[in-house]
């Protein structure tokens, strides 16, 4: 089977959707000929290339695919360009032909809402390495009681915000605004906090959630919502 592959002009447009999600998701390496490549926390590679699923003149699909040396291929994903278009009859693509593309049916492509989905998929992998079918528990730090407090307290009362000055004047007794900066800091190094401005990751949620899960008063829980 031949395979085809995207001009130049083509990667090009298709790059205006790549880097915008690379702003939003950290870990991105870069495109290497016809591919995006993201290299994420716990040894995650992630493979993003520009499709088509009519013909080779029409690229209106990007296949994702996430690797990691453990296990090989554990995660895959397809965004049809088809899926966030506003009319049935007119589907956003990129349109290649005699050396020239272009968009077609742009103004009906809600390009914004395909890129928060690549971001959540993307943000999704980190909560997936947590399985220890894929990366052994080791590879993440335990949290402590009061680390999964931080994290609920972040969740239910912050939306999802890591903001140290809002977090010491809820926990200033128990632990120093110093002590949370150097926490907010090891966490955002290893991906389980956004960069700033900070926001709790759903694989910070997950180790949080898994603290709560298995805490020996049920009473005393830490609140964790499902609100990202």
């Amino acid at each position: 089977m031949v395979n085809f592959f995207p001009s130049y002009q083509s990667l090009r447009l298709a790059d205006q959707i790549l880097a915008a999600i690379a702003e939003q998701a950290p870990g991105y390496l870069g495109r290497i000929g016809a591919h995006w490549y993201w290299r994420m926390a716990g040894g995650v590679l992630v493979t993003v290339k520009l499709d088509y699923t009519i013909t080779e003149q029409r690229w209106d699909l990007l296949r994702a695919e996430a690797v990691t040396p453990n296990v090989g291929l554990f995660n895959a994903a397809e965004f049809p360009f088809a899926a966030y278009g506003t009319t049935i009859t007119s589907p956003p693509f990129i349109h290649e032909l005699d050396g020239e593309s272009e968009w077609s049916n742009r103004l009906y492509f809600q390009m914004g809402h395909l890129i928060q989905d690549v971001v959540l998929w993307l943000q999704m992998l980190q909560a997936a390495v947590l399985d220890p079918q894929v990366r052994p528990p080791a590879a993440y730090p335990a949290l402590s009681a009061l680390e999964c407090e931080l994290v609920g307290h972040a969740l239910n009362a912050l939306n999802g915000h890591f903001r140290i000055k809002d977090l010491h004047s809820a926990f200033e007794e128990q632990i120093s605004r110093r002590e949370i900066a150097r926490l907010a800091q090891r966490w955002e190094d290893m991906d389980l906090l956004t960069e700033r401005p900070r926001r709790v990751t759903i694989a910070l949620r997950s180790l949080a959630r898994d603290y709560a899960e298995g805490f020996p008063n049920e009473t005393a829980k830490p609140p964790l919502s499902d609100t990202p």
